[in-house]
């Protein structure tokens, strides 16, 4: 028996060549050409030998295994699996044969549609025209714990989320307080918003489902350092234009996001269920977005 995983061992070795190169396997008169794979990896069990190769030029994310059971009687049976074609379950993969690793990325950016929930009476934002633009990844640190497509991330960026209201209803400034009432009668009503800037840190849980497709799930912390309250409007031929920069938002906020991304392109839903004004100058009313991403 031990002959037997000694030879079978070694034909395969040579039929791998260099590790740093190009591996080769021929089964069954097929080969399969990987071209300069990250890693490779020879197992000898009792019964049994298995072979795994991780990563490939221009697809770090490759993975194909080649397993042979060598029965008491010496006949073979091979089982071959190459995970091109398989899902990769979360937290169910072999353990881990080589070392976490941690990467530093830069990019990221999404462009969405912003809605205000829980509003009071009177408040109708147009989700239509209101809209939120944010790159959060603009620094971004992830780590590999497994090989199994699982990842945790840390990133930094910004944030900016406009709630507009087209209808008869505006944003006023009385005093220090942050009210809803009506257009002055006979006014040609452009709008009323309300524009946050945020500096973003989201702490997502990333998982690869099936090759280039994988999805986020995860806390966003807004530190919202800026707001605006603009109402533009027409009477008498004239134009009105109300402004105001001290408008009382909660300085720390929290969304929760998810997106699914496939390549350098994804869906993503913001909510945060905090709200959006501190509640003792203003109405109370928290935020939902949806948009696309590009280049997460």
């Amino acid at each position: 028996m031990k002959k037997i995983l000694l030879l079978v061992l070694s034909l395969q070795m040579a039929s791998l060549g260099t590790y740093a190169g190009t591996s080769r396997e021929v089964v069954n008169d097929t080969v399969i050409f990987i071209q300069r794979p990250n890693q490779v990896t020879i197992e000898k069990g009792e019964n049994n030998v298995s072979i795994e190769v991780e990563g490939r030029e221009g697809d770090p994310d490759f993975h194909y295994s080649h397993r042979i059971e060598v029965t008491p009687n010496s006949s073979v049976i091979t089982e071959e699996k190459n995970d091109n074609w398989d899902f990769k379950v979360p937290f169910f993969g072999k353990k881990q044969k080589t070392r976490p690793r941690d990467e530093f990325q830069v990019g990221g950016f999404a462009f969405g549609l912003v809605n205000a929930m829980n509003t009071p009476e009177g408040m109708d934002v147009d989700m239509g025209s209101s809209y939120e633009l944010m790159a959060d990844r603009m620094l971004n640190w992830e780590y590999y714990p497994w090989r199994t497509g699982t990842s945790f991330s840390i990133g930094l960026g910004i944030c900016w989320r406009n709630f507009r209201m087209t209808g008869r209803t505006r944003f006023i400034k009385e005093n220090e307080n942050l009210v809803l009432g009506d257009y002055p009668e006979g006014a040609d009503i452009k709008f009323s918003r309300l524009k946050v800037f945020s500096f973003t840190v989201p702490l997502m849980f990333n998982q690869v489902i099936y090759h280039r497709l994988s999805f986020s799930v995860g806390p966003v912390v807004n530190f919202n350092t800026h707001a605006s309250l603009k109402t533009r409007y027409t009477l008498d031929g004239g134009k009105v234009k109300l402004t105001d920069n001290n408008i009382h938002q909660n300085r720390v906020t929290v969304d929760f996001m998810a997106l699914v991304n496939f390549n350098s392109v994804g869906l993503y839903v913001k909510y945060s269920p905090t709200s959006v004004l501190n509640t003792a100058y203003g109405p109370k009313f928290t935020s939902m977005s949806t948009g696309i991403t590009l280049c997460y």
